[in-house]
C-alpha cells in the first residue's frame, strides 16, 4: 500500500515535471519555428508556420553571412563579449575573494557597494555623458566597459558566497608554503572556483552577446555593429523576407548554444567537497 506521504511526494514531483516540460516547450517551440522557417522560400515563409519546406533552401545562410556582412559582426560580437567576460571573471573573483575573507566593515561596505550596484537601475543618460568626457564615444571600449560595470555586481554575489563555503586553512596552508596573495589566489583558489566560473562565463556571455540597447546607442559607425544589430538592420533592410530574418537568428544564437553545451558539466560539478582532509 502506498502512504499518504509517498502520494503527496509523487503527486508534487508530477507538478515540477510537468511545469519543467511546459517552461521547455515554451523555449523549444519558438526555436523549432525559427529552423524550420530559415530553410524555406520567401512565399513559404510568409506563411511562418510549422509546415516542412518544399525544398530546403540551404543557400538561405549563405547569402545572409554575404549580404548581411556576417563575418564583420559576428567578430565584433566576439571582441566586446570576450573582453567583457575576461575582466568580468578577473575583477568580480579577486574582488569576492576579499569580501570573502574579511569579516570587518570595510568587507561589508564593499559587499553593500556591490550590492546597490544590483540593484540600481541601468543610468543611460549618466553613461553617455562619462563616456562623451572620456573622449570614448564610438570606441569598443565603451560598451566594454559599461558591460563591466553592469555584470560585476551580480559576478561578485555569485563568488562571494561560493569563496565563503572554502575553508581558510587552504590560506593558511598556502602562504606557509611561501605563496604570496596573488600566487595562493591563482593557483590555489581560482581553480576551486570553476563551477561558479562557468555559471558566470555563460550569464554574462549570454547578457552581453544579446545586448542591443548599449551597442544602439555607443557604436554609432555601421562597421562596429554587434550581430543583435545586425539583425535590427537586417529586418529592415529584408522586410517580409523571413527566411532570411530566421537563417540571421540562428545563426546568431549558435555561439550561445555552444558554449552553454561546453560548460554545463561544470555547473553542476562540486569542487570544493573533500577540498581539506583531515
Amino acid at each position: 500500500m502506498m502512504t499518504a506521504a509517498k502520494r503527496q511526494q509523487i503527486i508534487k514531483l508530477s507538478i515540477v515535471y510537468i511545469f519543467c516540460t511546459i517552461m521547455t516547450l515554451c523555449v523549444l517551440i519558438p526555436f523549432a519555428l525559427v529552423i524550420l522557417n530559415s530553410f524555406k522560400s520567401v512565399s513559404e515563409a510568409a506563411i511562418i508556420d510549422f509546415s516542412l519546406p518544399e525544398k530546403f533552401m540551404f543557400e538561405n545562410y549563405a547569402h545572409v553571412i554575404q549580404e548581411g556582412k556576417l563575418f564583420r559582426a559576428f567578430g565584433n560580437s566576439m571582441l566586446i563579449t570576450c573582453t567583457v567576460v575576461f575582466f568580468t571573471v578577473i575583477l568580480a573573483s579577486m574582488t569576492a575573494f576579499v569580501i570573502g575573507r574579511r569579516d570587518d566593515k570595510f568587507g561589508k561596505f564593499t559587499y553593500g557597494y556591490f550590492l546597490i550596484g544590483l540593484i540600481a537601475p541601468l543610468a543611460l543618460i549618466p553613461e553617455v555623458v562619462i563616456v562623451k568626457l572620456l573622449g570614448l564615444s564610438g570606441t569598443y571600449i565603451a560598451p566594454i566597459l559599461i558591460h563591466i560595470a553592469i555584470r560585476l555586481p551580480l559576478s561578485v554575489m555569485l563568488y562571494t558566497g561560493f569563496i565563503k563555503g572554502i575553508p581558510v586553512s587552504l590560506d593558511e596552508c598556502a602562504m606557509l608554503d611561501g605563496c604570496g596573495p596573488f600566487r595562493m589566489f591563482f593557483n590555489i583558489i581560482f581553480p576551486l572556483l570553476k563551477p561558479v566560473i562557468f555559471t558566470n562565463i555563460i550569464l554574462t556571455f549570454m547578457a552581453v552577446w544579446n545586448d542591443f540597447q548599449i551597442s544602439l546607442y555607443f557604436l554609432s559607425d555601421s562597421k562596429m555593429q554587434t550581430l543583435p544589430l545586425g539583425i535590427y538592420n537586417f529586418v529592415g533592410f529584408m522586410t517580409y523576407k523571413w527566411n532570411y530574418v530566421c537563417a540571421f537568428i540562428v545563426i546568431t544564437i549558435l555561439p550561445i548554444i555552444v558554449v552553454y553545451l561546453l560548460a554545463q558539466k561544470y555547473i553542476i560539478e562540486g569542487m570544493v567537497a573533500g577540498a581539506v582532509k583531515g
